[in-house]
Parts: C-alpha cells; sequence; structure tokens
C-alpha cells in the first residue's frame, strides 16, 4: 500500500515537471513571437519623412559617442555647457551652407541660372544720349571738386612694417572651431571638437545623401533639437545628488542629539 502511494506520488510530481516545463516553452514562445512582430512593424511602418528616418540612423551611430564624452566633463558645469554649445553650432555650421545652396538649386543639383545684364538692362527705362552725357558730365565736375577740397595726408609711421614669418599668431583648429563662442570653457571645446570629429561623417554623409530641400530641412532641424534633448538627459544623469525625504520629527531628534 505504501508502495503504490509513493509509485503515485512520483508519477504525479513527474507530471506536474512536464507541464511546468510545457508552460514556460509556451511562454518563451509567446515573447518571441511579440519581439518578432514588433520587428516586422517597426520595418513596415518607417516615419512618413526620409529626412527623419536618416536622422535615425545617425543618432543611433552618434548617440554613444557623445554621450561618453559629455560624461567625462565632471569638473565644472561650465565645461558641459561649453561642449553642449560647440557641438551644437558646429552641427549648424557644418549644414546650413548645404541647406542654403539647396534653396538655390534645381532638381538636378545645378545651380538656377541669374538674371543676365541684358534682362536687368531690358526691364530699366531708356536713357537718351544727351541725359546720359549730362549726368555723366556732372557726376565727373562732382567728384573733381571733392577731390580738390580733400585734404589727402599719408603717415608712413603708421604703415605696418612687419612682415609675418613665424606662425604664433595663427588659430589652432580648436580655436577656429569655437569662433563665435569666445569666453566658453576651454576643455569643453577642445573635447567637443574631438567628439564632433567622431561623429561629423556620420551626420555628413546621411545628409548629403538628401537630395530633397525639405527632407534637408526636416533633417537638421530634428537634428539639433534632439541633440539638445539627449544633452539635457545627460545632465540630469550626472545630478546623482539627491535631497533625502526628511520629517520635522528627525530633524528635532537630530539638532537635540
Amino acid at each position: 500500500m505504501n508502495s503504490e502511494k509513493i509509485l503515485r506520488q512520483v508519477i504525479r510530481e513527474k507530471i506536474r515537471s512536464q507541464l511546468i516545463e510545457r508552460k514556460n516553452e509556451q511562454a518563451l514562445r509567446s515573447i518571441v513571437r511579440k519581439l518578432i512582430k514588433e520587428g516586422d512593424l517597426s520595418d513596415v511602418h518607417p516615419h512618413r519623412s526620409t529626412g527623419i528616418n536618416a536622422l535615425e540612423d545617425v543618432l543611433k551611430k552618434s548617440i554613444p559617442t557623445l554621450r561618453t564624452d559629455f560624461k567625462r566633463l565632471t569638473t565644472d558645469k561650465t565645461q558641459r555647457d561649453s561642449f553642449r554649445a560647440h557641438i551644437v553650432k558646429a552641427v549648424k555650421d557644418a549644414l546650413m551652407p548645404e541647406l542654403v545652396k539647396g534653396n538655390y538649386t534645381d532638381s538636378d543639383g545645378a545651380l538656377m541660372a541669374e538674371p543676365s545684364k541684358d534682362d536687368e538692362a531690358a526691364t530699366e527705362p531708356e536713357e537718351s544720349p544727351e541725359e546720359s552725357a549730362e549726368d555723366g558730365e556732372a557726376a565727373l565736375d562732382a567728384e573733381l571738386a571733392a577731390l580738390e577740397e580733400a585734404d589727402i595726408q599719408i603717415d608712413i609711421e603708421d604703415t605696418d612694417k612687419k612682415i609675418p614669418v613665424e606662425t604664433d599668431d595663427e588659430p589652432t583648429p580648436q580655436e577656429e572651431f569655437g569662433t563665435g563662442l569666445e569666453g566658453m570653457d576651454e576643455t569643453g571645446r577642445n573635447m567637443a571638437y574631438t567628439s564632433f570629429r567622431k561623429v561629423s561623417q556620420y551626420i555628413l554623409d546621411a545628409f548629403d545623401s538628401l537630395a530633397n530641400p525639405k527632407d534637408k530641412e526636416v533633417f537638421l532641424d530634428y537634428l539639433v533639437t534632439n541633440l539638445k534633448l539627449y544633452f539635457d538627459k545627460f545632465e540630469d544623469e550626472l545630478q546623482t545628488t539627491v535631497q533625502e525625504p526628511t520629517t520635522k520629527e528627525y530633524d528635532s531628534m537630530k539638532s537635540e542629539a
């Protein structure tokens, strides 16, 4: 009787174990199926803007580098502020000329023709030869009179006699990188210069692949916006000092101790 009871218990445990294993297998299949489905949805339904789709790829490649370099600047917040400002400015300086250029090119990328001098002349009212000669003589007389009244002086001592033979006064690449943001922390500027060199090719390649002016405009606008938002996020992640909640009773007891 005891043997039969033990046998039933063993069989029951075996069945229970198989049921648990089957349940876990079904749960795993469900998770995998869901992940595959989500992956398919992201592939089938990209963003409506080609510029945004190109930007997503750039951000995936660039943000990890910018995060790492940004978080190395821990001595002072002014370093991070400088890093942030220089990166954003460098992006705009690199892409804005191409964006403006795109507004003056046709669909084939060729510069649109400017009005010729003949076309401009055709729009101006014709002037008679007599009127033209009189106006020319009057202008010449006015210039001669101004020249006679002018007090022309040449100060030889003020002329620059220095012949530049040294390059000490030439700005460094980092200083040129910071043009327009003078006065900001130089460590942050230098780190931004190095960091931008790492990610700039990703940005330029993606931007150059866009031929549609609207895509280019959206790409630049959303790139700058996302960079600012990510820098906000990085700064929040660095603020590790959290004010611990307290009570009046605790503060009172702490002061008495």
